[in-house]
């Protein structure tokens, strides 16, 4: 049989034409280095781009003038305007694509049937698949450095600007999810009965812009006791899967998100519900309007915490005994709150001055208050985390890793949605984050919501 190179180019297959272009091209430039053959390739690719890209499109069948049901409302709606022009830029370069518009007069929706075959996006001059990448390079850095780090892996050259528009994008988009239909999208509801189901919340400040100073960014997280290896005697754990919610607003805020977290993940059919939390009277004003009837547990090193802070107006900020003083109280701790009451309440006949004693009855009424969620043998033997690390932990990897940087200063919209767009991003992960906004903005237009199922009381 003749070699490709002695046939006509029209009897060649697409593999044999391939081929042949690969030998020529191996043959003009003979490369001995690695990296240079690796990049020449590269290059050779990034030639053919643009050509196939628009062979691709022009080889779709072209538009017929027919009615098209509005995907709103599912009405025909006839052709407004025909071959109406838009240029996309995707990974393999620009492409220019013409298509008919339609309006439909009923619900005042204007759509491209094109477009919606394609899957664009409905604004912006990108690609999904683009848009994807450049919205995980911007959720993870600064927008400059995002737009270097980019260079470094891709043939073409972005603008810190068009990071900040596909966040501003996105992020719109998913602020007018429902969480509902947005927790749903990001991670995948396991329809079995859970055993045990462990909440945790708190808060923690970021910076702003405008004068508005310092605002307080309330995390939520909700797992499964499957999902987390529990440490020992307050230890961190490890939690291998949970669902995130992330507000920078009011109680009501984080009620609203972190109620339905709890309806997805089916909270109020679990076995078990722990909340986990630090002694503020707020979070367990939350747990009791979320999940009436839940085990609250004081966080282990608050608690203990709480105890070396007395001891130091007791005893002194550098005494030697302070040590000593703390493994008293967390031995005396495992056994719950009276125990350690006692013996604090016989150190008041020992104080000094009434700044002493006023430390020990803050410690004494601290404890009274959260006697009840510190009975932490019984925990521990019940396989219930009593440390809220995970929390703690979630708030750097979650928000302050991309929003806590030096010299950065947020606006107020710009924090809720990058806050969104991180908590939904460490919910569902790098290959499903986008992928799950745009499922969840289908679910909440079309209101294919599940029916909101009231929140029972567990663990009577």
């Amino acid at each position: 049989m003749n070699s490709p190179k002695d046939r006509p180019v029209s009897e060649l297959s697409t593999y044999e034409l391939r081929a042949e272009l690969a030998r020529r091209e191996a043959q003009e430039r003979k490369l001995t280095n690695m990296t240079a053959i690796e990049l020449d390739c590269e290059d050779l690719a990034e030639q053919f781009k643009d050509s196939v890209l628009q062979a691709r499109f022009d080889a779709l069948d072209p538009e017929d003038d027919r009615p098209k049901k509005c995907p709103r409302c599912g009405r025909d709606v006839p052709v407004s305007a025909r071959a109406r022009r838009r240029v996309i830029r995707t990974l393999a370069g620009r492409a220019r694509l013409m298509r008919n518009y339609h309006y439909c007069r009923r619900c005042k929706h204007g759509f491209f049937p094109r477009d919606i075959e394609l899957g664009l996006p409905d604004k912006g001059s990108i690609s999904s698949e683009l848009e994807r990448r450049v919205l995980d390079f911007a959720i993870n850095d600064p927008f400059e450095q995002a737009a270097v780090r980019w260079s470094m892996h891709y043939n073409f050259a972005i603008s810190s600007n068009l990071l900040r528009r596909v966040t501003e994008r996105v992020g719109i988009r998913a602020e007018a999810c429902s969480e509902r239909c947005l927790q749903h999208a990001l991670q995948p509801t396991m329809r079995d009965k859970p055993k045990l189901v462990v909440v945790e919340n708190d808060g923690s400040m970021l910076p702003m812009r405008d004068g508005e100073g310092w605002k307080e960014a309330k995390l939520g997280m909700v797992t499964r006791g499957e999902k987390r290896l529990i440490g020992r005697r307050g230890q961190r754990g490890i939690v291998s899967e949970a669902r995130y919610v992330a507000v920078i607003g009011g109680p009501d805020d984080l009620a609203r998100s972190l109620g339905d977290a709890l309806r997805v993940e089916h909270a109020e059919r679990a076995e078990t519900v722990v909340w986990l939390a630090d002694g503020a009277l707020g979070n367990w004003r939350l747990a009791d309007r979320l999940q009436p009837g839940c085990t609250q547990i004081l966080d282990w090193h608050h608690a203990v915490q709480h105890a070396t802070d007395c001891a130091k107006i007791l005893l002194g900020e550098n005494d030697s005994l302070l040590p000593i003083w703390q493994l008293r109280a967390e031995r005396l701790l495992l056994g719950g709150a009276s125990r350690i009451i006692g013996e604090l309440m016989d150190c008041l006949d020992e104080t000094d001055s009434l700044e002493q004693r006023v430390a020990l009855n803050d410690l004494v009424r601290y404890y009274r208050g959260n006697a009840r969620r510190m009975s932490y043998a019984s925990y521990l033997e019940h396989g219930y985390p009593i440390a809220s690390g995970a929390i703690e932990s979630a708030h750097r990897h979650v928000l302050q890793v991309r929003m806590k940087r030096a010299g950065q200063r947020w606006s107020l919209s710009r924090a809720r949605r990058m806050a969104r767009l991180r908590a939904a991003y460490r919910t569902a992960g790098a290959p499903r984050l986008h992928a799950a906004i745009e499922h969840a903005t289908v679910l909440t237009r079309s209101h294919q919501v599940p029916q909101r199922k009231r929140l029972r009381a567990s663990n009577h």
